[in-house]
This record gives C-alpha cells, sequence and structure tokens, in this order.
C-alpha cells in the first residue's frame, strides 16, 4: 500500500476551514501523537488502478466501476492516484464535499453564459461562469488547488455546465508556442468534478504516453485529429485514454514539466454528455517563472508521483 500522502501535512492544515474545527483538533492529536505526518490511506487492486483510466484502444470503454465508487471504501479514499505519468494525471479523490459541489452550481447557475467560440462555435459548446469573492466553497477550494501544487498564483474558479451533446474539443491549458514563450504560464490545471454526468462527459487525453512525435514549429503532433470524431474510439490514436470520476473528486494535471517546457501531451478536451448534466470547476494554477529551477512549485511533493 501507497503511503504518500501530500495532502496531511502541518502546512497544508492552512486550508482546513473553521466549520471543521473539530476535524481540526482531531487530526493535529493525531498528528502529536503520531509525528509530523498523517496518513489515512487506502489500498486499491491494482484492477481497481487499471480502471481509473482507460484506453480507448480497449473493449470495454468504462471507466472506475460504479460498485466501487458507491462503496465505503471510495469514500474514505484520501491517497492520490496516478492516472498517467505524460501528461503527469493524478487522481485526487474526495478533494471537495459535495455540499460545497453543490454551493458553487448554486451560485454559478445564474451566471451562466454561452462559452461558445465566434470564430469556431462547434469547438466549446459548454455554458460557464466565474466566481469570485470570498466564499468558502470556491475560495477555499482555490487556495487548497494553489497549496497542493505550491502554486505562485491562479486565475481562480470557473464552473463548466455541460448538457447532452455538449463538449469541449481537445486543447491547451497553456498559452506558450514555440515562437512565445510565457514565464509564468500555466502549470497545472484541476478539473473538479462538481456533478457527474450519468453517461458521457469523460474527460480525455488523446496523446497520453508521450509517443507521438511532435512539430517543433507549432508545439503540436504531426498527426491530425477529427475533432468531430475525438470520443470515437475508433478514431483515435492507440494511447488515447479518458477518465470519468465521480462528484467531489478531481483530476490534476500539470501543463508544465519540471524543467519548464510545456508539455505538449496535456492536451485534453471533454467528450460529449450523452446522459444528465456535467458540472465541473476548473483552476488553473500558475508559478512565479517556470524556468526558474527554484521556482517553488517545483519542490511540490505531489509532483514526485510522476517521476
Amino acid at each position: 500500500m501507497s503511503t504518500h500522502c501530500p495532502l496531511q501535512n502541518q502546512h497544508d492544515l492552512k486550508w482546513v476551514w473553521i466549520r471543521r474545527w473539530r476535524v481540526q483538533i482531531a487530526v493535529l492529536a493525531l498528528m502529536l501523537l503520531n509525528g509530523p505526518r498523517v496518513c489515512f490511506a487506502i489500498s486499491l487492486s491494482d484492477s481497481e488502478r487499471q480502471s481509473a483510466f482507460v484506453g480507448y484502444s480497449e473493449k470495454n470503454l468504462g471507466s472506475w466501476g460504479k460498485e466501487f465508487l458507491q462503496s465505503e471504501g471510495y469514500k474514505n479514499l484520501t491517497e492520490p492516484v496516478l492516472l498517467s505519468k505524460q501528461p503527469c494525471a493524478i487522481l485526487l479523490p474526495n478533494f471537495i464535499t459535495e455540499e460545497h459541489a453543490k454551493e458553487m452550481i448554486n451560485k454559478a447557475t445564474p451566471k451562466l453564459r454561452s462559452q461558445r467560440f465566434h470564430d469556431q462555435p462547434d469547438t466549446r459548446t459548454s455554458w460557464g461562469t466565474v466566481l469570485w469573492g470570498n466564499e468558502e466553497a470556491s475560495f477555499g477550494t482555490v487556495k487548497k488547488s494553489e497549496e497542493l501544487v505550491r502554486a505562485a498564483r491562479s486565475d481562480g474558479l470557473e464552473v463548466k455546465r455541460y448538457r447532452v451533446n455538449e463538449k469541449y474539443n481537445s486543447h491547451h491549458d497553456y498559452f506558450s508556442s514555440p515562437q512565445s514563450q510565457m514565464k509564468d504560464d500555466r502549470i497545472a490545471t484541476y478539473l473538479i468534478y462538481l456533478q457527474s454526468a450519468e453517461e458521457g462527459g469523460e474527460t480525455f487525453f488523446p496523446w497520453a504516453g508521450g509517443k507521438e512525435k511532435i512539430d517543433p514549429k507549432t508545439g503540436w503532433p504531426y498527426r491530425p485529429l477529427d475533432y468531430n470524431r475525438e470520443c470515437d474510439p475508433e478514431a483515435q490514436p492507440e494511447s488515447a485514454v479518458k477518465v470519468a470520476v465521480p462528484t467531489g473528486s478531481a483530476v490534476l494535471f500539470y501543463n508544465t514539466l519540471p524543467n519548464g517546457e510545456v508539455d505538449p501531451y496535456s492536451q485534453h478536451g471533454s467528450c460529449p454528455v450523452k446522459v444528465g448534466e456535467k458540472w465541473t470547476a476548473t483552476v488553473w494554477t500558475r508559478g512565479r517563472d517556470r524556468f526558474d529551477p527554484a521556482d517553488r512549485w517545483k519542490t511540490a511533493e505531489i509532483l514526485n508521483m510522476c517521476k
């Protein structure tokens, strides 16, 4: 059983919310008794880990089994699960509470606006809004996200809603290109599931594994994608992978490599929802200078999972 537990140490207790003061006292008591690290890790079988990130080339395209997701074992899971090393993608079970997820949905609902691009209206068909302010749910989630990856700052929190057939074609979250480099570009993205779709709506990485050859002039793979069939298993590269996780969990993936270069294999998208609605909260985190070896995000313990 892995004992890697970057979420539970004295530094990270800063984001434990006031409403949970009783839990905080209990955790502090355990730390005094057992030392500076307290880790309540749940052991996962190899099959459970493998089923978290399923290749499109496989016949069974399901992700986490419903029985496991509804079990007490998953509800009590605190151990991060490595999904992929390139791009570096990590599952964070139970990252937020269902109460906070509902609160963010309720606050975002009256503010939703179409997110279609004027020049490419079919690229992104979701509806979304940015949540600002000091509310416990949104502000606390942003601070928690920043602290876990030791980011200098973030772009706030954006809530997206996807209804049936709505999707977001695969893209990169960074702004840099081979011709133009931003030193404080986005280093890591959190995709937090506020409400999972009943079917469809998976987050997918078409170039997972880092094997596709990249065009140095464009920063994109030479191999073209049919964006109208991105989520069709028959139209995707053998290495393409997807993940769909339950409400309250998050997928953390890095847009930037430890050496400061952007990771073209972090290209990702959202498959069309088939049944129900999907709600997500996105937090984009940034460093101070991604090329500086001393930039603090490179010392985040969570990043060691991908080494």
